[in-house]
Formats: structure tokens, C-alpha cells, sequence
């Protein structure tokens, strides 16, 4: 008997959805710590560093999310341009922006990653009244970049290699990027 094994495709997929789900749970996570900042300064009490933890909150659910976005073809494209060609003169613009998106991404991932290991390495603390080490926090911000960048890599290379845009991150689906 054969045993499957999981692609790489296969595994980025389940990675994918699993920060997609991360980030609703730290969505729900900043709605709560709203909620409680709120209603602790109605009540006049003083609750440290609830603001800069719906901060964190917000850039790990708006990173960890990325890529499971992405995947669910739930970013918003402005295709004005991409609209008025047609056949390989528009595969290649599509792949040109891709391949940009691609470089952004990665690029924002480098310097989150980098950011990340220099505040780890010199055990930087946060400016607020809580004093946490602040690699914490940066720590999930910087992964969904990397997975971002990562799926993006895998679009670019599955259109080049397959000749097309569709299924980008599993070929779950067969319509393009309309």
C-alpha cells in the first residue's frame, strides 16, 4: 500500500488557513480588548497596556491574514489597465504585477524578519507601562509576512511554469482572475 504524502502546495494551503483563522481569533481578541479599555476608563480604572495590545492585535491580524486572503482571491484589484489587453500581452502584465507584489511583500518580510531577531537579540522591551519584550508581538507580524510573501512566490512561479493565472495557490478553483 502507498502512502500519500502532502505536497508543498498542500501544506502551504493548510498553513494558509490556519493563519486565516489566527487572525479572526485575534480580531475577536482586539474587539475584546476595546471593549474592556472602554469600559474600564467608564469606570475609572486603569488597565496597562491595553492599547498597545490592540495594536499588536491589529498588525498580526492584518499579516496573518494576508495570505489566507490571497488564497481566497479576496484582495481587492484595481484592473483598469489589466482590462483593456488581452491574451499574452495581459498574462504578462499580470505576471509583471505578481512578480512586484512579490518583491514588495518579501521585502517587507526581510525587514519585519530582520526588525524581529534585532529586538529578540538586544531583549528590547515596549515603551508602554507594560514593559514586554517586544519580539513578542512582532513575532506573528513578521510570520504572515513571510507566508505572504511565500504564497505570492508560488503564484509566480505556478503562472510561469503553467502558463496561466488560474488556481494560484492550489487549483481549487478553475475561473481566472476576473
Amino acid at each position: 500500500m502507498q502512502r500519500a504524502t502532502p505536497s508543498l502546495e498542500a501544506a502551504i494551503q493548510a498553513l494558509c488557513r490556519l493563519c486565516g483563522g489566527l487572525a479572526a481569533l485575534v480580531l475577536v481578541a482586539l474587539a475584546l480588548l476595546v471593549a474592556l479599555s472602554i469600559a474600564s476608563r467608564a469606570l475609572g480604572l486603569y488597565v496597562p497596556g491595553l492599547t498597545d495590545y490592540a495594536a499588536y492585535c491589529l498588525a498580526s491580524a492584518g499579516t496573518l491574514g494576508m495570505a489566507y486572503t490571497f488564497g481566497q482571491r479576496g484582495h481587492i484589484r484595481v484592473t483598469l489597465l489589466v482590462e483593456l489587453l488581452g491574451g499574452r500581452a495581459r498574462y504578462w502584465l499580470e505576471v509583471s504585477i505578481l512578480a512586484l507584489a512579490t518583491a514588495m511583500a518579501g521585502y517587507l518580510a526581510f525587514y519585519l524578519l530582520r526588525m524581529t531577531y534585532v529586538s529578540w537579540s538586544y531583549q528590547d522591551r515596549s515603551d508602554g507601562s507594560d514593559e514586554i519584550l517586544i519580539w513578542i508581538p512582532q513575532a506573528p507580524f513578521a510570520f504572515g509576512a513571510c507566508l505572504f510573501a511565500l504564497v505570492l512566490l508560488l503564484a509566480v512561479v505556478r503562472a510561469l511554469l503553467r502558463r496561466d493565472l488560474e488556481g494560484l495557490i492550489g487549483g481549487e478553483t478553475s475561473e481566472g482572475w476576473d
